[in-house]
């Protein structure tokens, strides 16, 4: 089929990609930045080290204030306004130091270089601040395959594609939470949590 046509056929499809641990494998360094920011702000005993853990994997997905909500009432502490932005600006400088070096899943570029080419509608959320997802994108050029990226909301971005008449939508993601989310919207939903899972959906959207 002519390029043309193809892009007309999905023009209207949208898919939308989370970032840590959908573009990038990056879901053991995230928690182990999310367990040292709370270790260092609000000094949990050790014993309690593994319920940050889970904490952060129950929630991952989520804007990071709304996990952040989750491990206090886990660890049974309260917080202060202030004590929560140093959570969050330590939490963002570990990230910017460790976050670059990670690899991203090796079919990733070829996958939304194909989509692309097929002319789909391609968007990125994530529950990272806006500011630093929209850096990270650009540092590591992904930039260009998106036709615009969104931070902090996944929710109310994919009610915002359905209110501009994208249909149907696929929200790729990496955990429970980013599932939840699609269901709650009204969207379809695929899982990444292995490179033979990028293939996978490679496989289903770029059929040979």
């Amino acid at each position: 089929m002519p390029k043309q046509n193809n892009q007309l056929k999905h023009s209207n499809q949208a898919v939308v990609f989370d970032y840590d641990g959908t573009l990038i494998d990056s879901r053991r360094v995230k928690v182990r930045n999310y367990r040292d920011a709370v270790e260092t702000v609000f000094s949990p005993p050790e014993s309690m080290r593994t319920d940050i853990e889970e904490s952060c994997l129950r929630t991952m997905g989520a804007n990071r204030f709304v996990q952040l909500e989750d491990t206090l009432r886990v660890l049974g502490m309260s917080a202060s306004r202030q004590q929560r932005e140093n959570w969050s600006l330590l939490y963002s400088a570990l990230n910017r130091r460790t976050i670059p070096s990670v690899a991203e899943f090796p079919s990733v570029r070829r996958l939304l270089s194909g989509l692309e080419e097929a002319g789909y509608a391609l968007f990125a959320a994530s529950g990272i601040l806006e500011a630093e997802f929209l850096q990270e994108l650009a540092k590591r050029g992904f930039s260009r395959f998106f036709l615009e990226a969104k931070g902090g909301d996944k929710e109310a971005f994919l009610r915002s594609l359905k209110d501009r008449g994208f249909a149907p939508i696929l929200f790729v993601g990496d955990t429970i939470y980013d599932q939840r989310t699609a269901e709650k919207v009204g969207v379809s939903f695929f899982r990444i949590d292995t490179e033979e899972d990028v293939r996978k959906l490679e496989s289903r959207l770029l059929p040979t």
